[in-house]
């Protein structure tokens, strides 16, 4: 996950962790947690993320489907078309 990106695109949406964690019924300490690599996502939560912010096939890729290690856990993660 590439949170650094994701925090961008929130910065630039305008929109604040609160908002966007009571859109998705969760507690802003929740989202922290999941996009802080602490707790993972549940797929519709990230269908919701993606639905809040409007994000494009792209940025989806990118933040959720990196080819980067991820900090947290040191497991690299590779996209969809990767795993076959």
């Amino acid at each position: 996950m590439d949170i650094d990106y994701l925090n961008e695109v929130i910065s630039a949406s305008g929109k604040t962790i609160k908002s966007i964690a009571l859109k998705m019924g969760l507690s802003r300490q929740s989202l922290y947690l999941k996009m802080n690599g602490k707790r993972e996502f549940k797929a519709s939560e990230v269908y919701k993320l993606c639905e809040i912010l409007r994000l494009t096939n792209e940025e989806k890729e990118r933040i959720f489907f990196t080819n980067e290690v991820d900090k947290n856990d040191n497991r690299v993660i590779l996209p969809r078309s990767a795993e076959k």
